[in-house]
């Protein structure tokens, strides 16, 4: 099963406890899956910000390359200028596009992390009865 499948299968057992209930049993092992999952989400969460903090350091010398090359070509450009040349690259553009999309994923991961560790305290907490119910 691939991490996107995994994923869908975990929102599905979420969806499914609200919808039919969870005895005591069902829920000590959500709570151990969802524990579980956090595991298999943390190293693509690591990948992806590594990708994202390298892809940002070479925005940065992007930009500085491209801001030293048009201030020694053009005769006494204003900073606006300089921006506005640096900006228009087409390299740079496809560098912070490209870190744009890192960095929205690592976000959106995050976020998934935050569900299962939200779960796995959910039904641990059903586990000790703190429901009462």
């Amino acid at each position: 099963m691939n991490f996107k499948e995994t994923c869908d299968k975990l929102e599905g057992l979420i969806t499914d406890s609200y919808q039919n209930g969870v005895t005591l049993g069902q829920a000590e092992t959500l709570a151990g899956r969802f524990l579980e999952a956090q595991l298999i989400v943390n190293p693509e969460l690591t990948r992806l910000d590594l990708d994202a903090r390298m892809r940002k350091t070479g925005v940065k010398a992007i930009r500085a390359t491209i801001y030293l090359s048009e201030k020694n070509a053009i005769p006494k450009p204003t900073e606006g200028m300089l921006t506005a040349l640096i900006e228009a690259n087409p390299d740079l553009r496809n560098e912070q596009d490209a870190l744009d999309k890192v960095e929205s994923e690592r976000d959106e991961l995050k976020r998934l992390m935050d569900v299962y560790n939200n779960a796995h305290v959910h039904f641990r907490t059903i586990c000790r009865g703190g429901f009462g119910g």
